[in-house]
């Protein structure tokens, strides 16, 4: 498996695999893929700071995480700036591979060249994800109810 920077070529998986995402396991609803908590994942894609990860294997994309500032922003650093949240999706054929910790770590780096200090999250507690933020450094910011709101710090940039 290899990993790659998210290019505009991949905007389509990502719309995609942003389904899996954002929806619980099941039928997804109608209309599903032009909601806004989709649509805001892939629109405008190349803002500053936006920065993903694809995985791909024998020319199959398996996987992406990516981040960007949302306009309804979930965590802020300690100055007031608005954190970046991530969406991470691996198409269910290939879970439990390590790919999401793999595409994860790569997320960080590419976000702090991005220049981005922080990322975040929001899970539900039911969600099996939910252990690989953890094993991962994400830490619980806030709860409401089932919904975690989690930060993860970033390194410095690479040189």
């Amino acid at each position: 498996m290899e990993l790659r920077p998210v290019s505009v070529a991949d905007l389509a998986f990502l719309a995609e695999i942003t389904l899996l995402a954002a929806f619980p396991p099941g039928p997804l609803p109608a209309g599903a893929s032009d909601m806004p908590h989709v649509t805001r994942w892939t629109v405008d894609w190349g803002r500053p700071g936006d920065a993903g990860v694809v995985a791909w294997s024998g020319g199959q994309r398996l996987g992406s995480a990516w981040c960007r500032l949302q306009a309804d922003v979930l965590a802020r650093d300690e100055a007031g700036h608005p954190l970046p949240e991530i969406a991470i999706a691996v198409l269910p054929e290939y879970r439990g591979h390590a790919i999401g910790a793999k595409m994860l770590n790569a997320l960080d780096r590419a976000a702090a060249n991005a220049g981005q200090r922080a990322l975040s999250l929001t899970v539900n507690t039911r969600n099996p994800a939910l252990h690989l933020y953890e094993r991962t450094g994400f830490e619980v910011l806030r709860r409401d109810g089932d919904r975690l709101i989690m930060v993860r710090l970033l390194a410095a940039p690479s040189p």
